[in-house]
């Protein structure tokens, strides 16, 4: 007896793609990484360090080693919380269709989500190759503190989706690193072992 094949077709993977200097990653990141993550059914956020935002002519203050070590120390009790270096090892300026093909190339089936801040929206047409790289991902926005970007309760523009319950957390990189000038506490602001590897090293003191 011949036996039954199965015609239901295995679950396109739902992965979102989260860019950044992370210079440093803050509870901020994790935060709406997590939200990204469940309340758009996502399996696994990637974090994608930049080596350089098209957008901005100088590079992160600390070394792509640095950030990648951060990284891992704060995603590595995030079992859905993966990190790729495929910026960093690419010239930059790190341009998101690149990353987005490369990605597509090691997950051929996933379903991608690019992670946005508000922040992003006003320069989103000056993306390199926007039209393709809208048909290859979707804009999943994320909501940015500190009085920047849209409205809580303002809709997100066509083609770009919003989190069905937005939070809007008032961290920034640009905040901790001059706290730590000031020789302030960083640890509301980053993960204990992100804090721990900042002051061990004497990273963004000057």
């Amino acid at each position: 007896m011949a036996r039954k094949t199965s015609s239901v077709k295995p679950r396109r993977l739902r992965l979102g793609l989260y860019g950044g200097t992370f210079d440093p990653v803050h509870l901020g990141h994790l935060l709406l990484a997590r939200d990204a993550l469940e309340q758009r059914r996502l399996d696994a956020v990637l974090f994608v360090p930049c080596a350089r935002s098209p957008f901005k002519t100088k590079r992160p203050l600390t070394s792509d080693s640095r950030r990648v070590a951060m990284l891992k120390l704060a995603l590595k009790s995030e079992p859905r919380f993966w990190l790729s270096r495929c910026e960093l090892d690419r010239p930059a300026p790190s341009y998101a269709i690149d990353t987005v093909e490369e990605i597509a190339e090691g997950f051929p089936r996933a379903e991608l989500f690019w992670l946005i801040g508000e922040d992003q929206l006003a320069k989103l047409d000056e993306w390199r190759r926007i039209a393709e790289l809208r048909r290859r991902a979707t804009f999943l926005l994320l909501p940015r503190g500190g009085g920047k970007g849209m409205a809580a309760a303002t809709r997100p523009p066509a083609g770009v989706l919003g989190l069905p319950r937005p939070r809007r957390v008032d961290i920034s990189a640009s905040e901790i690193r001059s706290r730590i000038q000031s020789c302030q506490p960083i640890t509301h602001l980053v993960p204990a072992s992100v804090a721990a590897y900042i002051q061990r090293h004497g990273l963004y003191r000057s």
